[in-house]
């Protein structure tokens, strides 16, 4: 699920403790990568597996995200420093009132049909998540634009526009937010699609979708072909406005903790993404003398989340005792070898908004037994507490293929066994996972990782709004502390003063504990020393930099 943060003064500390940086990790000047005959121009890039949501207005996962920002464009992007600049949008300013946000779109872009790209497909793309049959999670994108609950509660067709975003020009649209929200702008980032291409009739969603995996767009890549299970590939734009790739074709292949090291070390990729970072896989890309690492502070974070709907887990202090009851930082450093922290709030360490002050919820299997004492909770002659009928036995989803998942789940077991608490792993597909999580919304546990985004803002994670089917606050969580602070947080354009807001939110998720958090690692992108160029960051992944790679000849 693709999210990103703002750049935060421990950055440097954080480099200069951590970072080996992007370039040449191999032993030996001269080493040769493997032979390439036949591909010579073609890069391979290895990631996790797609659910095949080709498309702005519906993808989940962080993977179908890369897709996404291959194959289309949107209206502003960012740099390595989390600052947002033009893309499709020129220039942009805002009102007075900070009401109002209008761009000046290019002249020169075209879709790979070859059709002008207009302001008029940046309204279709709002138009579309603002239908009223809409059933994905970027609502929040359109839902505090002026005029979007007209819109979107009209089922009859009677009512053609948004009030509030207005097509000046076919080179100029303005988005008019109900409130005056430091947050806005990022909301207006929605990649864009061709009215031309995906144009249906109001509330006729079926229709939209069927071409899901057949997608059209303006961006660097055009979609060739997918293989579900093994690959997906594209073809170079060679009409794309900054200039076509230098790369002629490109393939995602579908990799998995198994396999990963083992096509890095033949040759057959070119590119993993997010190798997990330890000791081991460092010896095998240095003995490889082709293979390189770049590495930063992740952007992101992995949680285990509650549901709160089950009495047993709506317990604050019931949450409480499993943090202090699971050696996190033993995980850590086992798994990561030294390459990973213990993770306490939502918030990257790579944000300006991280709070120092965050309890570290150290293992600590007294204070577990006395939380879950004092709330009531009993052994029982089984060893599991219980309480008016009910134990404390959960089922924790979570996904295969993973050495994450396999090195987590013994642990796990044998920590809360000691404080009397039950769990067993239901392990599956992870793409069903998020279906069972996110649509369904049937679970006791599960765990999954965040991808954050350029701005802290957790409207769309914490905030009861988001407590929806296929929105992304799947565990539950209502505190109205907790919503009266994000939209504070939204309001407040002085930096300064916001900071103060939002450490005193990420202060009162760390007391809530909707998640047990998990771990922030290092990112490693490994790169053949067949790729020139390739440079990633936290704010910067490899599909804003594709077009400028190279390979050796």
């Amino acid at each position: 699920m693709k999210r990103k943060v703002s750049l935060f003064v421990c950055f440097t500390l954080l480099l200069a403790t951590f970072l080996m940086g992007c370039g040449d990790q191999s032993t030996g000047a001269d080493a040769q990568f493997p032979n390439r005959d036949g591909m010579e121009d073609t890069l391979i890039v290895g990631t996790h597996e797609t659910k095949g949501e080709f498309m702005p207005a519906y993808y989940s996962t962080v993977y179908d995200g890369y897709v996404n920002s291959l194959i289309f464009d949107a209206l502003l992007t960012n740099n390595d420093k989390g600052e947002l600049i033009p893309s499709v949008a020129k220039k942009w300013k805002l009102s007075d009132d900070k009401k109002t946000y209008t761009f000046n779109l290019r002249d020169d872009i075209k879709f790979t049909d070859g059709t002008p790209l207009t302001a008029e497909d940046v309204e279709f793309t709002y138009l579309t998540i603002a239908d009223p049959n809409y059933d994905g999670r970027y609502v929040p994108n359109v839902s505090d634009v002026e005029g979007y609950k007209e819109y979107h509660e009209d089922k009859n067709g009677k009512v053609k526009n948004i009030s509030g975003i207005k097509v000046i020009d076919k080179h100029t649209i303005s988005f008019t937010f109900n409130e005056a929200m430091v947050t806005n702008v990022y909301n207006c980032q929605m990649p864009i699609m061709p009215k031309h291409y995906y144009g249906f009739e109001k509330g006729d969603i079926p229709k939209l979708k069927t071409l899901m995996q057949k997608p059209l767009g303006s961006g660097k890549y055009i979609f060739v072909k997918y293989a579900p299970k093994q690959y997906i590939e594209f073809k170079a734009n060679p009409d794309y406005f900054d200039g076509a790739p230098k790369i002629p074709k490109l393939i995602m292949k579908f990799t998995t903790s198994e396999t990963m090291m083992q096509e890095l070390e033949k040759g057959t990729i070119d590119i993993q993404l997010a190798l997990p970072p330890n000791p081991e896989n460092k010896e095998v890309i240095d003995n490889a003398k082709f293979l390189s690492i770049c590495d930063f502070p992740g952007n992101n974070y992995g949680y285990m989340g509650f549901n709160l709907r089950d009495p047993r887990l709506s317990d604050k202090n019931v949450r409480k005792a499993l943090v202090y009851g699971f050696d996190r930082k033993a995980f850590a450093d086992l798994y990561y070898k030294g390459y990973a922290e213990v993770c306490n709030q939502p918030i990257s360490q790579v944000s300006w908004a991280y709070s120092k002050d965050a309890d570290k919820y150290e293992y600590n299997i007294d204070k577990a037994k006395k939380l879950l004492d004092d709330a009531g909770w009993k052994e029982g002659s089984d060893g599991v507490r219980e309480k008016d009928g009910q134990k404390l036995s959960f089922v924790w989803d979570t996904y295969t293929d993973s050495k994450y998942v396999e090195t987590l789940i013994p642990m796990l077991k044998d920590n809360w066994q000691k404080i009397g608490v039950k769990v067993e792993p239901n392990l599956m597909d992870f793409n069903a996972l998020t279906d069972k999580v996110y649509t369904q919304r049937k679970f006791d546990m599960y765990n999954m990782a965040w991808s954050l985004v350029l701005d802290p803002d957790a409207y769309d994670l914490f905030h009861s709004d988001a407590d929806i089917p296929d929105g992304n606050n799947s565990v539950g969580f209502r505190n109205e502390e907790n919503d009266k602070l994000i939209i504070e947080g939204r309001k407040e354009f002085d930096t300064g003063k916001r900071k103060k807001i939002m450490k005193k939110w990420a202060n009162l998720i760390n007391d809530e504990l909707p998640y047990m958090f998990l771990t922030q690692n290092m990112n490693w992108d490994v790169y053949s020393k067949r790729v020139k160029n390739f440079k990633t960051s936290p704010f910067v992944d490899w599909t804003y930099i594709v077009d400028k790679l190279e390979l050796a000849k």
